[in-house]
């Protein structure tokens, strides 16, 4: 059984999760979305927004009537054993999945804008040894380093970005009206997984100090996520046009090209920027690699999570290198496989679980 004498505060969780869902997706965002629903695009973030939220409140339920419980302790009293080791599995397979694809496409950026010469499998090794290094620390470590993180880097960044507001032109957003429903749905739907992460709560909500704020937890930081991503979005098809937009490979990384900042003593902010990522990119891998570590622990019995973050190493370096090149990665995170699993681990466990507690809990006050 996982030791639970680690606690984080509601705070703490906060920043946990925003670090989690902010990663590789805000990069493509707004050209997958301008390619499907046109200038509408806030519309649709909106509506996925409110999707998650509504998600997470299906979470909370589960950990407000589960308190200090592992996912697997909680699939064992909703579903028997084999029902909690097939959730632990999934998420085993998620969880590792998506460190490889979040740290190709790491790769694919810092060689494209840093790192040039440098070769893949140096760049790999290296972050997944630092991520591993930090998940070592325990969820409490995580947590506090995420609070600095976000303070320090993640206010200049906004910042930074706010100057853009200069070459804006809102029109480019005309017309909004343009999309029409068939178009809109698909585009919610996929949308919904650029807020990949939230479903953590359902593995740290064992280490939270308070429960009873999960769903406290959740909605702030999904209505954060929401209001960055409709205020990067936005920004980037005013300043660049929907066209254009959707020509570009990674639009939000472009806009730092175009930003003067009057009088400014830092002309290359282009660094700053992609430094501030590479720390969030740390930090998702460092939540994903603390996660499955946790859930293989749970599922041998093990106390301590910590023995489990190297042996995982190799299998995320070995995903990570499988696409051939940028295209593939794209094609992979667009395949049935890569759908089903986001489905399954975002969507159907958390119903799932919540449908099956509330019923237990009518038939028990019955």
């Amino acid at each position: 059984m996982i030791s639970s004498k680690e606690k984080i505060t509601t705070s703490q969780a906060i920043t946990l999760l925003i670090s989690s869902i902010l990663g590789v997706g805000i990069l493509s965002l707004p050209r997958n979305l301008v390619d499907e629903v046109s200038g509408a695009v806030f519309i649709v973030l909106i509506i996925s927004t409110m999707i998650c939220i509504i998600l997470g409140y299906f979470i909370y339920k589960v950990i407000y009537y589960f308190p200090n419980k592992t996912i697997m302790q909680i699939g064992e009293e909703l579903l028997t054993k084999p029902g909690a080791y097939l959730i632990g599995f999934v998420f085993f397979i998620y969880y590792v999945y998506s460190m490889g694809m979040v740290t190709r496409i790491f790769v694919e950026v810092i060689k494209m804008y840093m790192l040039k010469k440098t070769p893949s499998e140096v760049i790999i090794i290296l972050m997944l040894i630092v991520c591993a290094y930090g998940a070592r620390k325990g969820i409490e470590g995580i947590a506090r380093l995420s609070q600095i993180l976000l303070i320090l880097m993640g206010i200049p960044v906004i910042v930074i970005f706010f100057f853009s507001l200069q070459t804006a032109d809102f029109t480019n957003l005309m017309p909004i009206s343009n999309a029409s429903i068939p178009k809109i749905l698909p585009s919610i739907f996929n949308t919904v997984f650029a807020f990949s992460g939230f479903e953590a709560m359902l593995i740290i909500g064992f280490f939270l100090r308070k429960p009873k704020d999960a769903f406290k937890i959740q909605y702030i930081t999904l209505i954060f996520i929401g209001l960055i991503y409709i205020f990067f979005v936005v920004i980037t098809v005013a300043v660049f046009g929907q066209v254009e937009t959707s020509h570009l490979m990674w639009p939000t990384l472009t806009l730092v090209k175009v930003i003067d900042i009057p009088g400014a003593f830092l002309e290359n902010l282009d660094a700053l920027v992609m430094g501030a990522w590479t720390l969030n990119i740390f930090m998702t891998i460092c939540v994903f690699l603390y996660n499955a570590s946790l859930i293989i622990a749970d599922i041998l019995n093990c106390k301590e999570a910590g023995y489990f973050n190297f042996p995982i190493i190799p299998i995320v370096y070995v995903i990570s290198l499988c696409p051939q090149n940028l295209a593939h990665v794209y094609d992979i995170l667009n395949s049935k496989f890569s759908l089903v699993i986001q489905i399954i681990a975002m969507a159907v466990i958390p119903t799932i679980l919540f449908i099956i507690a509330i019923s237990n809990k009518k038939v028990k006050k019955i």
